[in-house]
């Protein structure tokens, strides 16, 4: 005998079911049927093969979420949105660091997608400066005064991320694969030598690079069991102190924190340091030392010389 008249009655079952657990207030539990009514199932199972793969790497109740994916196996990458390219935001900030690009131009594939420059420096509560510096990753500099920018000084979407145009400032000044944007504040924190000066206004002296923290690593190949070695390091830019001292060839350099505590280094130790931004906060950075060494939050510099009689 058929027994098709069961089909009904199981829909009917499922259908019902669904509606009692919508009133016992588990709207979670109806997330399988409605997926399954509302996508093609085809594409269902692919997402299930994929949710199979992930399971056997975590643990279920860490694998289902956006989150991990992105934490552990980097962002998504869509080849014409730039979610990798970032912008570093240095010197008299409230909070200097890198931001992302797709942050500032989220919409970069709509037609008219602009930020304000001016706007772009409000929303990271930079009201009051006195110049800002844009920097591209080719070598590219551009200096502006405060009294120089206008509403149309504007930040666009490029092929290298971000450029910058103003139609009140000459074409020479418009910048294409933005990668740094330094701003000079109103404000002097920083004291060398009893000279006011900010880390802003040293970002845009001559700088110097430094490559701090070398360590050897090697690795066993898998495949030819040969051993091979390399260097892992780091690269800080930050304004020489021996070019901001009064007196280039002292014996003590002083450093005060702004929790008013000393630090004396000897010529020696202070041997082509940086004054630079790390972490947020003006570093006096020592290169031949360790990171543990070195002196965050500096207010104050200070050299003295020995004075022979």
């Amino acid at each position: 005998m058929s027994r098709w008249w069961l089909i009904p009655i199981i829909l009917a079952a499922l259908v019902a079911g669904g509606v009692i657990v919508a009133i016992a207030g588990a709207p979670k539990a109806l997330g399988p049927l409605r997926a399954a009514f509302h996508f093609p199932w085809s594409m269902l199972a692919d997402e299930a093969a994929t949710m199979g793969d992930c399971v056997e790497c975590h643990e279920p109740e860490k694998f289902h979420s956006c989150a991990t994916c992105h934490d552990e196996h980097g962002s998504a990458e869509l080849a014409e949105l730039p979610f990798n390219e970032l912008v570093s935001l240095e010197g008299d900030v409230p909070e200097p660091g890198y931001i992302s690009i797709n942050d500032i131009l989220p919409y970069r594939d709509q037609p008219g997608t602009v930020v304000s420059l001016l706007d772009f420096l409000a929303a990271h509560e930079i009201s009051e400066f006195e110049r800002v510096a844009l920097m591209s990753s080719d070598g590219g500099l551009v200096t502006i005064d405060r009294p120089n920018l206008t509403a149309n000084a504007l930040l666009l979407p490029h092929v290298d991320g971000m450029r910058f145009a103003d139609e009140d400032l000459h074409i020479s000044t418009w910048l294409k694969g933005i990668s740094r944007i330094v701003v000079v504040g109103p404000d002097k924190p920083l004291t060398i030598d009893g000279q006011a000066t900010s880390i802003g206004r040293l970002l845009l002296r001559a700088t110097r690079s430094a490559t701090v923290e070398q360590t050897d690593v090697m690795f066993s190949s898998q495949t030819d069991g040969q051993i091979r070695k390399a260097k892992t390091a780091s690269r800080v830019e930050g304004a020489p102190i021996e070019d901001l001292l009064a007196d280039p060839g002292f014996s003590t350099l002083v450093a005060r924190d702004s929790a008013g505590q000393e630090h004396s280094l000897s010529a020696d130790e202070a041997e082509g340091a940086l004054l630079a931004q790390v972490d947020g906060q003006v570093t006096l950075v020592l290169p031949g030392r360790a990171r543990a060494t070195w002196i965050p939050g500096v207010v104050e510099i200070a050299s003295q010389s020995d004075v022979t009689p």
